[in-house]
């Protein structure tokens, strides 16, 4: 693979040269802030396995004070959880500091503060087999496209904490039967000073307790390309909110594409995560869509849009808005710990506070009994709103709705559709491995009188062949049904196989 330009994409590609260049002018500017006294850190990327380790280490009372309903925390975050773990796993089950012993091995130059350049941190392959254009069986994948038949993904991960400057590039190469691409996955830096840390450039974020799926802000679409600015580290806030414990807020602002309805719209997202225990944890959320062409976008509509003082103006002249909340609570029981959450926001507002509800609830065993290999999880949400069909969503002036690239911002799902998982795993800390078997339905169009069903099945396993190199592979099948008064029922087989191989330097 080479930088050659006439190796780059067409302009009509995902990502074309333009695209490239000011991702990377983006990370050229970050460099000149090397200078400034100030500490960096890359992020762990949502989807990581880190994030099922955290998880189950909380759910079994080792994690305590870690924020975890908000996705990506940066690595020295995920170092300082890792000292609170060996602080409490000390008289727990030899499992449980297995798990603890994984995380050191892999954020050894975090712990120890280290400074770091690594041109090339990873490079991974993928070959992945669908038997269809559709992508039914693909989301929460970063927004990459797989067309019917093989496709072929290569890239690799460049990052560096050099303690003033950090940075992360992943370039990949993309290839199937009619599509080849060079594209920037993720390509970010950050700055972090004060306690905050300001980041610009690409990456995927995930808000709220769900694992299947989010309402609000999810990896299913591609990475936005954004400024955000967060605390990485929870603090207490000062006077009497110190009560509210550990807190965490994240806000961004990114635009969106010019090929959809309006072009170029922005949008921006505030997202206030709080723990006043150390089992209950707690998440505000808050996005919306505004500007774009033909649309009002100066600085009164953003005020407008932030403080939510458009909702006396006509509708969708200054955006389009949806707020929420979720809680998680940890009942880290010794004979069987569990996990519940929910999460439901509002497409609309009446009476000052937000409507038309959507919501997503789950339940987490991160052990059954004394099989501590062994987790299970159930998870359901909804955006079906009684008579109003394709509220959640869409909008009557962003036609294109809350999508990036055709993909949905927030759960995977869609609008007025339900969505029922299950999902048990098996861990293998030896072998840094976990073996899952899951079961997906999901009931689209639902004010509809043609409806749709669609019934998955997927296997998935993954460990290393040596502490540098992994392998990870999943298979996943099942029947997508569509019935109606006119056309009956029809019935569609669907499958999608990959094959992943990672190599970390």
């Amino acid at each position: 693979m080479t930088n050659h330009p006439d190796t780059l994409p067409d302009s009509d590609s995902r990502c074309g040269r333009g695209a490239v260049r000011r991702l990377l002018a983006v990370v050229a500017v970050l460099c000149l802030f090397a200078f400034v006294p100030c500490a960096w850190a890359v992020n762990v990327s949502v989807g990581d396995e880190i994030y099922d380790i955290l998880l189950r280490l909380e759910a079994d009372g080792v994690i305590q004070s870690g924020l975890l309903t908000t996705k990506p925390l940066s690595r020295r975050e995920v170092a300082r959880l890792i000292a609170e773990a060996e602080r409490n796993v000390k008289d727990r089950s030899l499992f449980l500091r297995q798990l603890v012993g994984t995380l050191k091995r892999k954020f050894d130059a975090e712990r120890d503060r280290i400074k770091y350049l690594k041109p090339i941190d990873k490079v991974y392959i993928g070959f992945i087999y669908s038997n269809q254009v559709a992508q039914r069986l693909n989301y929460n994948n970063d927004g990459d496209v797989y067309e019917d038949g093989l496709n072929l993904r290569l890239g690799f991960s460049s990052k560096a904490d050099l303690g003033r400057f950090s940075f992360y590039l992943n370039p990949e190469f993309r290839y199937s039967k009619n599509d080849k691409d060079l594209v920037l996955k993720r390509a970010y830096g950050i700055l972090r000073l004060w306690g905050l840390e300001l980041m610009a450039g690409r990456d995927s974020q995930w808000w709220g307790p769900g694992y299947h799926g989010a309402i609000l802000l999810s990896n299913n679409a591609e990475p936005l390309t954004m400024l955000k600015l967060t605390n990485p580290h929870p603090t207490l806030l000062p006077w009497v909110f110190r009560h509210l414990g550990p807190f965490r807020f994240v806000f961004f602002a990114s635009r969106l594409e010019e090929e959809r309805h309006v072009p170029e719209p922005y949008l921006w997202g505030l997202r206030l995560n709080f723990k006043p225990s150390p089992y209950i944890e707690i998440g505000l959320s808050r996005t919306a869509l505004l500007g774009g062409e033909g649309q009002p976008e100066d600085l009164s509509t953003w005020w407008k849009s932030f403080t939510g003082a458009d909702k006396g103006i006509e509708l969708g002249q200054v955006g389009d808005h949806r707020a929420g909340g979720d809680i998680r609570i940890t009942l880290p029981f010794r004979v069987q710990p569990l996990q519940l959450y929910f999460e439901a926001a509002g497409e609309d507002e009446a009476g000052g506070l937000p409507s038309l509800w959507a919501y997503l609830g789950g339940i987490y065993l991160p052990r059954i009994f004394t099989l501590e290999r062994l987790s299970f999880r159930a998870e359901y949400a909804n955006t079906y709103v009684p008579n109003r069909p394709g509220v959640w969503y869409g909008h009557s002036i962003y036609l294109s709705g809350y999508t990036y690239k055709g993909r949905v911002i927030g759960h995977h799902m869609g609008t007025d559709a339900r969505d029922l998982f299950f999902e048990l795993s098996y861990l293998l800390p030896e072998l840094n491995g976990r073996l899952r078997v899951s079961y997906n339905r999901e009931e689209h169009n639902l004010s509809a009188t043609q409806k749709s069903t669609k019934d998955a099945v997927s296997v998935n396993a993954r460990f290393s062949i040596r502490d540098n190199m992994s392998v990870e592979g999943r298979y996943t099948f099942g029947d997508r049904y569509t019935f109606g008064e006119l056309r009956g029922e029809v019935e569609e087989d669907i499958s999608l196989f990959t094959l992943n191989m990672t190599y970390r330097f």
